[in-house]
Order: structure tokens, then sequence, then C-alpha cells
């Protein structure tokens, strides 16, 4: 059967009061080594057997902070990337710079057989890696035509952009339209991998 331990706190006080009884009647000098080694062994133990371990603990611990710091860079990283190169997709590629835009808006004006008036020279600007091409049409139609060549435009892949729209009743034409339009698309100057 195994002894019972006491660990209230009057039984904790009751030793330390049997303790500090014996040095004080007995003296401390005579109680000088045994105090000598038991401070001995708490310093070894502490410094021996606690504090590596402590140490070894709290350098794992900010490798692995470190780790957590990168992967989750790592996944931003990634998740930036990904959406550089989805928007960059939707973009027309930097070989077809020339005639990409004004090629686009002829063939979005046959689809709905829309016969342009005046067709501007496509205007290009840089800034920043990304070129910027411009280019203006105008041309008599009906709105029911308008919109259909709005949603074709809007929906083109690779991106184009009505960035205005001027519309004006054509007075000679009842139900005609006179409109100016101004498209644009972006043209990354490199793409990311």
């Amino acid at each position: 059967m195994a002894p019972k331990l006491d660990v209230s706190a009057a039984a904790i006080s009751d030793e330390l009061r049997t303790v500090v009884g014996t040095l004080k009647e007995k003296g401390a000098k005579r109680f000088a080594r045994v105090l000598g080694v038991a401070g001995f062994l708490v310093a070894a133990a502490y410094f021996g057997v606690y504090l590596p371990p402590q140490k070894k603990s709290a350098r794992l611990q900010s490798e692995i902070d470190r780790a957590k710091t990168l992967a989750d860079d790592g996944a931003k990283y990634k998740a930036l990337r990904d959406q550089v190169n989805g928007a960059c997709a939707g973009l027309p590629s930097p070989t077809d710079r020339e005639q990409w835009l004004s090629n686009s808006v002829r063939n979005s004006l046959l689809v709905g057989r829309l016969e342009p008036e005046n067709f501007t020279p496509v205007k290009e600007s840089e800034a920043n890696g990304l070129i910027f091409q411009t280019s203006s049409v105008a041309l008599t139609l009906r709105f029911s035509e308008f919109f259909d060549w709005l949603l074709r435009v809007e929906n083109a892949k690779p991106f184009m952009h009505m960035d205005s729209v001027e519309l004006a009743k054509k007075s000679d034409k009842i139900g005609y339209n006179m409109a100016t339009f101004t498209i644009s698309t972006v043209i990354p100057k490199r793409r990311f991998r």
C-alpha cells in the first residue's frame, strides 16, 4: 500500500516550521554541507536538465514560426500571381499588338453588318509596363444594333472596353442615332510566369 502524502497548506506550514526550528536549534553550520550539496543539485538540475530543453524548444518554436510565415507569404504570392496571370490571360498578347484592336473592332462591326462612317487609327500610350491602345468609331445605327454591338465589344476575348459613348438622335433618319465610340484595350509588355 502506497503512503499518502498530505499536501495541504497546514501540512506544508508544519513541515516548514519543523525545518526552521531544527536549523535554529542545531545551527546552520551543522547543515552547511547538506545545504551546499542540495543547492548544487538544484542548480545542476536547473542549468543541466531544465534550461537546455527550454532553449531548444524556444529555438524550434522560432523556426516553426519562421516556416509558417514563409508558407503564408508563399501562399499569398501564389494567389496574387494567379490573379495577375488570370487578368493577363484575358488581354491581347504583345505579338498581336499592331493590328489587334482595329481588326477586332472591324470584325465586331461586320458581325452586326454595321458600316463605320469614321474609324480613327489606333493611338498607343505606355505606362508601368502596359500598352494602352485606343481607337474611335463613328457610325449611324438603331438602338437595338447599338446594344448588340456593345455586348459584343464588352464580352470580347481578349479584352476590349468601350471607354465612352456619345449618342445623338439623327434628325434626317427616324429611328437612327449618330454614335461615336471610344474603344480601348490593354496589352502587357511582358507576361509573368
